[in-house]
């Protein structure tokens, strides 16, 4: 679905005589889909290019997306202190973003810069790894990582890869807490970003683990009573992480924080949009009501007070019922009943609620890579720019929304009922195909609806 192309983006210079012509820029049409570090699993006939070029905005690690790392050696093998782009790989990666541009013209690469937790390899293990590149994210001894006061390296974040409720030192670490207080560790970030920016091959970066209201350097990974650093140590550093970013980078180099469903007012000015990551504590089940409306009151928020470009990415989990499937489990699973209509309520809730990106994907419980998903036919509708506000009720009646757009109509309902929705003429309903002038909305669903000379 194509997407709004930035100076950053692609600029293609037509030269007529000396005169350079740019290509005007154009809009990504609705519903508009982002990627977060993993892909599509459900659509094998495409190759790994056109499955990433689906989405309208995608995030993971520079060679995940362009296939470009950073410059690192056998002799500096710590990829947290390399700051430029490997030149190897940068005609490869230009060329690789012209493919994936041919695809998608309108598609955002964003580049993941690590800063609050990485992989800690000891000395002691450094000398069994079988690649050199298998290190960890800084040297072992680095004063970047965050010790406890026995100076020991403090685990960051783990999951309970087999199901026994625990997270084991020896198979469920993934990451270890790094020290973005320090001003020279910031001084990296900083450096990374402005790689980025100068390369001209992604758009911006992303944050992750963005949060203005408690700490996120607990003493123990699965109790949170205790922490390392304070709110108000944490919350310093990342609003001078931002700072100092946005005095280096250009005026139109995104950045995207993952706030998960809370607003961070103090960071707004220097951002560009939230990656809304809705944790659920429950992998078996889905969202409540209280969830539903802190997800609509924060993406609202965002859409009024970032900077512009605004990029808001709201995610939902699905419904889990084999917490060890295999692929075709997983597959299967995202397109039961009960998740096709999860995926159309998020889907609808951001259309409604936003001019973002949306995704449905995996419970990040489950013992797999995170964020990977299903592509659905529900997202090849194309209701074209949106033509009304945000949040308008359908009716005046709480908790049902309507909003047009160029082609048709997006509705969401969490009004606690099923709802009829009445049109001036038949319509098609994206998700059955029925072509009527009135349709029902069950409770905490959504439909996409096309005008009938556009199908």
């Amino acid at each position: 679905m194509p997407k709004a192309i930035t100076m950053q983006s692609v600029l293609l210079l037509l030269i007529f005589g000396g005169i350079y012509a740019s290509i005007a820029d154009t809009q990504r049409d609705y519903p508009s889909i982002f990627q977060a570090w993993n892909g599509i699993e459900n659509r094998p006939d495409l190759d790994e290019l056109h499955r990433l070029a689906q989405h309208d905005l995608a995030f993971a690690h520079p060679y995940t997306l362009l296939r470009v790392v950073w410059n690192i050696s056998e002799a500096r093998p710590y990829s947290g202190l390399a700051t430029v782009l490997n030149p190897s790989q940068l005609d490869a990666a230009r060329q690789r973003k012209q493919e994936l541009l041919s695809l998608n013209p309108n598609l955002l690469l964003l580049v993941e810069i690590r800063y609050r937790d990485a992989r800690y390899v000891s000395r002691q293990n450094e000398a069994n790894v079988e690649n050199w590149w298998e290190v960890g994210y800084f040297p072992p001894d680095s004063p970047y990582w965050l010790r406890d006061k026995n100076g020991k390296p403090v685990i960051g974040w783990g999951e309970d890869t087999n199901g026994d409720g625990k997270i084991d030192e020896d198979d469920d670490v993934l990451g270890y807490l790094i020290d973005f207080t320090n001003p020279e560790m910031q001084n990296l970030m900083v450096k990374q970003a402005v790689a980025l920016d100068t390369s001209g091959l992604f758009d911006g970066i992303l944050l992750d683990w963005w949060n203005e209201d408690y700490a996120t350097s607990p003493v123990v990974v699965d109790d949170w009573s205790d922490t390392i650093l304070t709110r108000e140590a944490e919350l310093e550093a990342r609003l001078a992480i931002l700072r100092k970013i946005r005095e280096q980078v250009a005026d139109d180099f995104l950045i995207l924080v993952n706030a998960n469903m809370r607003q961070i007012p103090k960071s707004a000015p220097d951002i560009n949009g939230l990656f809304m990551e809705c944790y659920k504590s429950e992998h078996d089940k889905g969202y409540n009501l209280d969830q539903i409306l802190q997800m609509e009151k924060t993406l609202l928020w965002a859409e009024q007070h970032l900077r512009e470009p605004r990029i808001n990415c709201l995610e939902g989990w699905r419904v889990v019922t084999d917490y060890m499937a295999d692929l075709n489990t997983r597959v299967a699973e995202r397109n039961s009943t009960e998740n096709l209509r999860w995926m159309r309520m998020i889907t609808t809730l951001s259309l409604t609620h936003s001019d973002g990106y949306v995704l449905f994907g995996d419970d990040n419980a489950i013992p797999v890579p995170d964020h990977l998903h299903n592509w659905y036919d529900f997202w090849d509708a194309d209701l074209g720019q949106p033509t009304q506000d945000k949040a308008i009720q359908y009716q005046d009646i709480t908790g049902l929304f309507i909003r047009a757009f160029e082609n048709g109509w997006a509705i969401y309902n969490r009004s606690d009922a099923a709802r009829t929705i009445t049109f001036d003429e038949p319509v098609i309903a994206v998700s059955t195909g029925k072509r009527y002038s009135r349709h029902e909305i069950p409770d905490f669903d959504g439909e996409i609806f096309l005008k009938t000379d556009k199908d």
